[in-house]
């Protein structure tokens, strides 16, 4: 069981990992570099926040409609793919907003939009799956390991 915890913990450091280039460095060099609105910059960074009530609709989806052969595992998947898409693709579209300032906007809400959903497609699906492996009275501890593999990783 300790294994499948560690397992699925490294998962949870994976998605959390696509939020280290966005909340410490893209964010300040928006601000302080490009001298961006700070407020545009935090409504890009909240994205995934505001995405964040699509969890139900997913979840639910995810239930009755396997994906890939597998209930949680293809869900997870896209959403860690949809993930560094859309990290891999906010710079360039941060970067488009000097020069081009509607397109750079647009493209930069649909590079955060991207990585907000996927982000939230991947942690519902990871969190169903620690309720699954783990009974009742286990599920604590499950989440415990899963938020100190992420913290010491």
């Amino acid at each position: 069981m300790l294994r499948k915890r560690i397992q699925l913990s490294l998962i949870h450091v994976a998605v959390a990992m696509t939020l280290v280039p966005i909340n410490s460095t893209l964010n300040r060099v928006m601000i302080k570099e490009m001298a961006l609105s700070a407020t545009l910059v935090a409504v890009l960074a909240s994205l995934p926040y505001i995405f964040s009530p699509l969890q139900m609709v997913i979840g639910s989806y995810s239930d009755r409609h396997p994906w890939l052969g597998y209930r949680r595992t293809g869900y997870i998947a896209l959403g860690l793919l949809m993930c560094v898409v859309g990290v891999s693709l906010a710079p360039l579209a941060v970067f488009l907003m000097p020069q081009h300032a509607w397109l750079g906007l647009l493209a930069s809400v649909a590079a955060f939009g991207v990585w907000g959903v996927g982000m939230n497609v991947a942690s519902v699906s990871y969190m169903s799956v620690a309720s699954e492996i783990s009974d009742e009275k286990g599920r604590s501890r499950t989440i415990s390991i899963m938020w100190f593999v992420m913290i010491t990783g």
